[in-house]
């Protein structure tokens, strides 16, 4: 909350703060110059980086008569200079001055975007060590939430990085005492100071008071959270994504405004989820939602597709520019090129794998079945949900097999996979256990996840549509997936290898029926001996406790232990906070719609510690939806890039793409006798995907072996990171870069003008004119007057479902969509038989 200031003086007073650090960045690059040491501001970072044996100086821009605030010297031999650069961000965000800090200065958050790998926790423990051992501070408690599963890491790495010429900081742990002992805890916390660790979901509700049958308790508990921390701490702090969440606003509720986000992929789906964040850190500096929404995400989104005008695009980089510069003061980010001296190379190969005949049979049957072949496609929501159906797809392009699995294990079925596996990118682990809605009108209503596996049920209990295509036995068989064939051969030459892989999927039953074929799989050289689990291969997924997870890590990367090969993780629970170096083979068997997801898998192995090249192999369906979720997601790496990371990348999905996510483009069809054919795509009225190939051989042996082995499945591949390369020509010139800046000045006096006429007319007595217009996105821009003519522009509900999810909107919640203009919810799409009315 903003303390003693109002909003619009509380941005101004964060604006001339940056503008004096940046003066005194200037200052101290001057007398470097002077003094023939460097010819920039750069060059003051330089010039201390060398200072490692008395401690790094945290306040390198400092004023004249301020004295140098030091990094213990057992530490500082030990950072990397990204972490130093960390370290010094952090200082002039929080703290700036040790006099700013005793004048009574509230301070002000940042957000450390430093890529998975890169030591963030290092550099916050030894930010905390420099703050809370600087008895002229004052600062004494820190509060720092985090993921529940990463919490004993913390608590480990506090231990780790203890710096030997200072006394320990208390670290407290509240996942660690019985309930009725936490405000016992939270209250020796603020009278002795120290750490305080907590995962987001007990955050939350203890905040809000929740979970405690006394009142008194409860308040007391609430208020040590809200008023107890002088610095908070949120790791993974993109999950700070929603305005309205829970989670968001008791965040919000804690006093200080010495705020510290920390996240490796700080954009992930969509520009409001950004923007939530940011407003945590920095409350008010980029003005309301509303404001934010047209001046940045509009625009920025509109210019992103293929198919986009050069207007559009040409305005999409202006204001990426603009918005990258108003952050980079409190938004630090670095990615993986700051180490890639310090990491062997890394290559992430795509690689399309043909279906089997039986999985396209069933992936056209199930089309058919349920409305969304050609004939019937205008009510392809009449029997449940979008993200049930996209489940079933998966099974088939995983493994036909899954469909059995799947109905043998109905009355167990692991309800909790199904449906946080497959749910919208919006949701975040911690806010899917909320168990009712309350509605405007007083109702109740089950929260989405509640929804989503009622619907997973119905369609489960639907007429078994793929029984006459299947006999009891094709779950045995792995022939039928080239997935599983590609990935067993990928297990047994990295065994060959002698490499340690790691596999992800984000279905626990895909997870079981890997692990049934390796449990038949022969160790070589031993007749009549198997892999078998816990010895050949290990299992981590949500089901797995903290402390048997770290255990499991530390056995896989004991180099003692060769007979391991590999590890089955499921990709929400394991791609977060664990470090398995052993591994430099990654395997993803199916896509996420957040591309997050799949980068952490990766990072796992890809990071310090790693000694070999890295190799990943993400396997997707080819011709099926898993295509058109991977070029998504590279859409939406693409939105990072540009916002984060200031580079323009390439367009690869248009906005039609994004409407025929359930059409199916496989090349090879069936005819009538249920043979194989090679059918023109555009003669049955599918849009070809621009997917690339690669035309050269790859580096990696175990790739070529695949290629060579296996033409039958591998209809292409190319490496990821082709997609992701810098387009120079859309890159903003220094002319360019100034005009932006006009452009935006002028739209925001523009907007200044309406919101004064708006004003003006609020305070007649009686007049009735039209509000000024909005800006608003281009599509909107163009869509007519609402009316109940015919000629009023129509959304289909895929249309409607993609504009929720982008927008990042809830359950019973309401946005408009950009098409439109029509309110829409994920209830009332629900309730549609096919058009919204």
């Amino acid at each position: 909350m903003i303390q003693n200031l109002g909003r619009k003086q509380s941005v101004k007073l964060q604006w001339r703060r940056q503008e004096h650090l940046k003066s005194m960045h200037e200052q101290s690059a001057s007398k470097l110059r002077s003094s023939n040491i460097g010819t920039s501001s750069g060059a003051v970072l330089e010039v201390f980086l060398q200072d490692a044996g008395d401690g790094h100086i945290v306040n390198p821009a400092r004023e004249e008569d301020e004295e140098p605030v030091r990094i213990p010297s057992s530490i500082s031999a030990k950072l990397k200079p990204h972490q130093v650069a960390g370290i010094i961000f952090m200082w002039e965000n929080v703290i700036q001055s040790v006099r700013t800090v005793k004048s009574g200065d509230k301070g002000f958050g940042c957000i450390l975007a430093h890529n998975m790998g890169l030591g963030k926790t290092f550099q916050v423990i030894t930010f905390l060590y420099v703050v809370m051992r600087c008895a002229q501070l004052g600062l004494r408690t820190a509060l720092i939430v985090t993921p529940v599963n990463v919490l004993h890491n913390w608590k480990k790495e506090f231990t780790k990085w203890q710096p030997a010429e200072l006394k320990p900081l208390r670290v407290y742990m509240l996942e660690d005492v019985p309930r009725l002992k936490r405000l016992y805890l939270l209250n020796k916390w603020r009278a002795k100071g120290g750490v305080l660790l907590i995962g987001y979901s007990s955050f939350r509700n203890l905040s809000l008071g929740r979970h405690v049958k006394e009142k008194d308790t409860a308040d007391e508990i609430s208020n040590a959270l809200q008023c107890g921390p002088d610095i908070l701490v949120c790791d993974e702090a993109h999950m700070i994504k929603n305005r309205k969440a829970d989670t968001t606003h008791a965040l919000k509720q804690v006093k200080t405004q010495r705020r510290i986000a920390l996240t490796g992929s700080p954009l992930q789906n969509n520009l409001m989820e950004y923007y939530c964040m940011v407003d945590f850190v920095r409350e008010g500096f980029l003005g309301s939602s509303h404001e934010f929404r047209n001046r940045f995400q509009n625009p920025i989104e509109n210019g992103q597709h293929t198919n986009s005008t050069s207007d559009d695009v040409k305005i999409m980089n202006q204001r990426s520019h603009i918005l990258y510069e108003q952050l980079k003061g409190f938004v630090q980010r670095m990615d993986m090129n700051v180490v890639k001296n310090d990491l062997p190379p890394k290559k992430v190969f795509v690689i399309t794998v043909k279906l089997s005949q039986l999985q396209r049979k069933l992936y056209r049957r199930f089309l058919d079945v349920h409305g969304f072949s050609s004939g019937t496609s205008e009510k392809p929501y009449q029997h449940g949900g979008f993200f049930a159906k996209y489940q079933k797809l998966a099974q088939i392009w995983n493994h036909p097999g899954l469909l059995q699995m799947a109905k043998e294990q109905r009355g167990s079925l692991r309800r909790e996979d199904a449906v946080e596996n497959f749910l919208t990118d919006e949701s975040s682990s911690d806010d899917n256990h909320n168990i009712e809605i309350q509605l405007p009108n007083g109702g109740k209503q089950k929260s989405r996840t509640d929804q989503q596996s009622k619907k997973i049920d119905l369609l489960n209990e639907e007429s078994n549509w793929w029984e006459n295509l299947l006999d009891d036995n094709t779950f045995k068989e792995a022939d039928y997936s080239g997935k599983m064939v590609l990935l067993l051969d990928i297990l047994a030459t990295c065994y060959e290898l002698g490499d340690k892989a790691l596999v992800f999927s984000q279905n626990l039953t895909t997870l079981d029926l890997v692990e049934f074929y390796l449990s038949k799989m022969q160790i070589k050289g031993k007749e009549g001996k198997y892999w078998k689990q816990g010895k050949d291969w290990y299992r981590l997924d949500g089901s797995t406790p903290s402390s048997e997870r770290q255990n499991l890590v530390e056995r896989f990367n004991d180099p003692a232990n060769t007979r391991v090969k590999c590890t089955l993780i499921s990709t929400r629970a394991g791609s977060l906070g664990i470090n398995l170096h052993a591994a430099n083979r990654v395997v993803l068997l199916d896509g996420s719609w957040n591309p997050t997801h799949d980068l952490q898998a990766i990072y796992r192995v890809w990071r310090y510690g790693q000694m070999k090249p890295v190799y990943a192999y993400r396997l997707m369906a080819h011709g099926t939806m898993e295509e058109k979720i991977y070029k998504r997601q590279v859409t939406k790496e693409g939105l990072a890039a540009r916002v984060v990371d200031r580079q323009q990348v390439s367009r690869t999905i248009s906005k039609e793409e994004m409407l025929h996510l359930f059409e199916f483009g496989d090349e090879e069809l069936l005819d009538e006798s249920g043979n194989d054919t090679i059918i023109d795509r555009t003669k049955v009225g599918m849009e070809k995907l621009s997917m690339p190939n690669s035309t050269e051989l790859p580096v990696d042996t175990l790739m070529l072996n695949l290629l060579s082995d296996h033409p039958r499945w591998i209809a292409g591949y190319h490496e990821h990171e082709v997609l992701l390369q810098e387009n120079e020509e859309e890159r903003l010139t220094k002319e360019e870069q100034d005009m932006a800046w006009s452009n935006f000045k002028q739209s925001q006096q523009l907007d200044a003008v309406a919101r004064k006429a708006a004003h003006d007319h609020e305070r007649k007595p009686i007049e009735s004119k039209p509000p000024p217009p909005k800006v608003t996105s281009r599509s909107r821009q163009a869509q007519q007057p609402k009316s109940h003519s015919n000629n009023q522009k129509k959304c289909t509900n895929l249309n409607h479902m993609l504009t929720l999810r982008s927008h990042g909107t809830k359950a019973g919640c309401t946005t408009s969509c950009d098409e439109c203009g029509q309110t829409i919810s994920w209830e009332t799409l629900n309730r549609s038989d096919g058009r919204l009315r």
